[in-house]
Formats: structure tokens, C-alpha cells, sequence
């Protein structure tokens, strides 16, 4: 079952490999097929006991390929199917396997910092402009310090 697995996931990511090399630098980017590997390796290390970390392995990897099987231009309709089906997987790591992506907490705390900031300067300093980029560091500090730990614990995608 695990050789099976691995097998499979072998297969996937050299089918997106070769959709990598195909498509253009724009499309790739806009697949994020590096996010898409990672989702792909984390759904296979929770597919022995997870059931619907099973059947989001098999969505995408019928999707990918679909894709590789198609040699003439790629549709946008076909881009926005997987991309559906990876976001579906990547749902699924979150709420179930407490997952986070990447820059997940510096994008939260960044925001929040920055909402404080702007409190903190309106009230205390009467400038706004002084409080924003003190409120905009302490949040980036604490979300960059909060991703590191969450890479450091293996809960990253």
C-alpha cells in the first residue's frame, strides 16, 4: 500500500513537472505548482489514515492528468478546475489536520499590527503616520516569529 502510494505521488509530480516545463512562466505562476506540490506530498502523509486525504489525492491527480494528456493549448476552464481542487485539499489540511500555509500568520498579524498601530498612533502619539509603521513591524515580527515555529513543528503546507 505505502509503495502504491508513493508510487502514485511519484507519478503526480512528474506529470506536474512536465506541465510545468509546457506551460508558460505566467500560467505556472498562476498554478503556483510548487503550493500544489506541497499539498500533494502532505495529502499522501495523512492518505494512510485519512479517507478524504485519499479521494483529494485522486481528484487531483485525475486532474493532472487530464492536463499532461492535453497537447494543444491549455483552457482556462481546465487551470480553474484544479486550482478548485487544490484549494478543496488545502481547505481540508486546515480544518482537519491543523494546517497553516505559508506566511499564513504574517499576513494576520501584519493586518493587526497595523490596526493597533494606527489606534496607538491616533490616540497616544496624535500621528498617524509614526503609529502605522510601529504597528506594521510588531505584527510582522510576531506573525514572521509564529510562521517560523509552525515550519519548526512541520505544520506548514
Amino acid at each position: 500500500m505505502i509503495l502504491m502510494l508513493q508510487e502514485k505521488v511519484e507519478r503526480i509530480l512528474t506529470d506536474l513537472d512536465e506541465i510545468k516545463k509546457r506551460v508558460g512562466e505566467k500560467q505556472a505562476k498562476a498554478l503556483d505548482i510548487e503550493q500544489l506540490e506541497r499539498v500533494i506530498k502532505r495529502l499522501a502523509s495523512f492518505a494512510d489514515v485519512c479517507k478524504e486525504c485519499e479521494t483529494h489525492l485522486g481528484d487531483l491527480k485525475l486532474e493532472i492528468e487530464q492536463l499532461t494528456q492535453r497537447q494543444e493549448q491549455f483552457e482556462k476552464l481546465m487551470f480553474k478546475e484544479l486550482l478548485h481542487k487544490k484549494n478543496g485539499a488545502i481547505a481540508h489540511l486546515q480544518k482537519e489536520h491543523k494546517l497553516v500555509t505559508e506566511n499564513y500568520y504574517m499576513s494576520i498579524y501584519m493586518s493587526i499590527g497595523m490596526s493597533f498601530g494606527l489606534i496607538f498612533g491616533m490616540l497616544l502619539l496624535d500621528n498617524l503616520a509614526l503609529g502605522l509603521p510601529i504597528g506594521l513591524s510588531i505584527g510582522l515580527a510576531i506573525g514572521v516569529g509564529m510562521d517560523a515555529d509552525a515550519k519548526k513543528k512541520g505544520l506548514t503546507i
